[in-house]
């Protein structure tokens, strides 16, 4: 029988920490499965050699860890004085409390807190403004701008910082903001801003060369039709035949592949069209499509919507399908060739295409997958590859319906990992058809999207999928804690008493009425060493909703507040009534002697 991937991570994770007498040597596999209920029956010792063994070292690649991991990581270690702030991972410091740093060693930690990545934060914590409030504190900064070492100090905290600051400091902010995993619009107005102040390294605009674009790093990726209307349509094109090639194989999300395209073909296309020609197709001016052309890394840059059209041969393509598939990234050109790809089969596509349609799939109608052959397992997780973009739930609904249509198809545990958390499109009595094995050696699905319907349907075969697992609770609340929403209110508070340390991401996914019915010291129990979380997270909307049920009273054990009022107590109001009630009807020879 296959165990599930999650399992394997718990039990190699518990048994190899806890065996190992230099945790140093853990790989960063291993470190990866830490969690609270993982640890919480070794010694606190060894749980920060642990945490420890996380942070970033020379040859060794980055243990990626959640926000869960991190401040159930934080709340083992938050005081150990024995330590340095580069003796933990980076991202754990994330959660450090900065009421706690001094003149004295703020330094050390913001310089050591640069090396995190910020997009782990929740945003409801707002822990980013709180971070660069205190960095400019202890940096003494004043104004909007950044000096040289304040911005080498910051290092990623640069990603998260207004438009006017980055267009107001020292230029070096720009190798900083070329680690950042995404840019806003205003963000990267500023960055440009400030490269077209020439007072950067990369000089004046009009000295830039195609070593301007590859010294950029990333940057390019983000930036928009002002800064590539600087370059020439041949920098351009041979430039993006080696960065495209580049974030394609960093598997960048699709979305992103296509800004990039829009805002550098605009400078490289040749339409060729006239006002009058503009009600008609185009005649094809910019150059016939061929296999070469295809085969080119930059493809189809240079060609406008209107000329791919025009110079993309229906033959050529029904031999080529997967080539002009993998490169067209532009919504419109991928409706372009779904387009042509139905008058080749306008009786619906047959699946040795539809299997290499990629991100051109997602232009599809429902109407339209309903035609496609959909028969085998490979076909459907190709076309549920991420990587391709998502899906809205009407169309993930019907491409996995149109698995399921044909005769022996089922929700089986490839299909499962296949369509991952798209599971939460189909209907209820489809969900109900998943056998216990099935999703025992499936991978853990993601069902925050899920309806409450469907969340409980899904944790009902859970239950029975990891029944065998009671005996161990660490094991059986990692199973099954990703379904969990779909729990009732008794299996919650039993929860309580298996000692699991449930982190905060699970807490915030149950029910929210279940929430509700829980005490202030069935969460306790509940939560173990992450109940200091709720303190983190409260100004999250369940965290509130939970708190306004409590005694504040009883809050104040969490550091919590917002609760209800204390009863008053009233016993001897009671008592006092009673009283008067009884002696009225005593005799009174009975009154006299109970006075004496």
């Amino acid at each position: 029988m296959c165990t599930s991937l999650v399992y394997q991570a718990v039990v190699l994770f518990s048994s190899v920490a806890s065996a190992s007498d230099n945790t140093e040597e853990l790989s960063e596999s291993i470190l990866q499965g830490f969690t609270c209920s993982s640890v919480q029956k070794l010694l606190q010792q060894k749980v920060t050699q642990l945490v420890k063994a996380c942070r970033p070292r020379p040859g060794r690649s980055k243990v990626f860890l959640k926000e869960s991991q991190l401040t159930c990581m934080y709340n083992y270690v938050k005081d150990e004085s024995s330590l340095g702030f580069t003796d933990f991972p980076p991202d754990m410091l994330l959660y450090y409390s900065t009421e706690k740093l001094t003149k004295d060693n703020c330094r050390s930690y913001f310089s050591a807190l640069g090396g995190a990545d910020f997009s782990v934060l929740s945003s409801v914590l707002n822990r980013q403004s709180i971070l660069f409030t205190g960095a400019k504190d202890c940096l003494a900064t004043s104004g909007v701008g950044l000096t040289r070492d304040q911005v080498e100090v910051l290092g990623n905290m640069t990603c998260t910082l207004d438009p006017t600051y980055i267009q107001n400091s020292d230029p070096v902010i720009l190798e900083k903001l070329k680690n950042c995993g995404d840019l806003s619009d205003s963000q990267v107005t500023a960055v440009q801003t400030l490269l077209f102040s020439g007072s950067t390294p990369y000089g004046n605009t009009s000295t830039w060369t195609p070593d301007t674009l590859n010294q950029l790093g990333m940057l390019p990726l983000y930036l928009n039709q002002n800064f590539w209307g600087k370059f020439s349509a041949t920098t351009i094109k041979t430039f993006l035949k080696s960065f495209l090639p580049v974030l394609r194989k960093q598997n960048i999300e699709i979305g992103k592949l296509s800004r990039l395209f829009t805002a550098s073909n605009s400078f490289t296309q040749k339409t060729g069209q006239s006002n009058v020609r503009a009600l008609t197709r185009a005649a094809c001016t910019a150059g016939t499509i061929t296999e070469a052309i295809i085969a080119d890394p930059a493809f189809p840059v240079g060609y406008d919507s209107a000329q791919f059209d025009a110079c993309l041969d229906n033959a050529l393509l029904k031999d080529n399908p997967a080539a002009v598939c993998e490169k067209v990234i532009d919504s419109s050109f991928r409706l372009i060739t779904l387009n042509k790809l139905k008058q080749l089969y306008p009786a619906g596509l047959p699946e040795r295409v539809v299997k290499i349609l990629n991100a051109v799939s997602r232009e599809a109608s429902v109407a339209d997958i309903n035609t496609w052959n959909i028969t085998t397992v490979d076909t459907l997780s190709s076309l549920m590859n991420q990587k391709n973009g998502d899906w809205t739930s009407e169309k993930s609904k019907a491409v996995i319906m149109r698995y399921l249509s044909v005769p022996g198809n089922t929700l089986r545990s490839t299909e499962i990992n296949a369509v991952r958390s798209y599971l939460c499109t189909l209907d209820v009595a489809v969900l109900g058809s998943i056998t216990a094995e099935s999703l025992r050696n499936a991978n853990p699905v993601n069902v925050s999207s899920c309806s409450i319907d469907q969340k409980t349907a899904l944790y009902s075969i859970a239950k029975s999928s990891f029944s065998t697992q009671r005996s161990d609770p660490t094991a059986y609340y990692q199973l099954i804690s990703t379904y969990l929403g779909g729990a009732p209110l008794e299996d919650i508070r039993a929860l309580s008493a298996l000692n699991v340390s449930m982190d905060i991401t699970t807490f915030l996914s149950l029910n929210p009425d279940v929430i509700k019915g829980l005490n202030v010291s069935t969460v306790i129990r509940l939560m173990g060493k992450n109940q200091a979380d709720l303190k983190l997270f409260e100004n999250s909307p369940l965290v509130k909703m939970w708190a306004a049920e409590q005694y504040n009273s009883e809050l104040g054990q969490l550091g919590l507040s917002g609760g209800k009022e204390d009863p008053v107590s009233t016993t001897t109001t009671t008592t006092t009534t009673t009283t008067t009630t009884v002696n009225a009807t005593l005799p009174a020879q009975l009154l006299k002697r109970s006075s004496l």
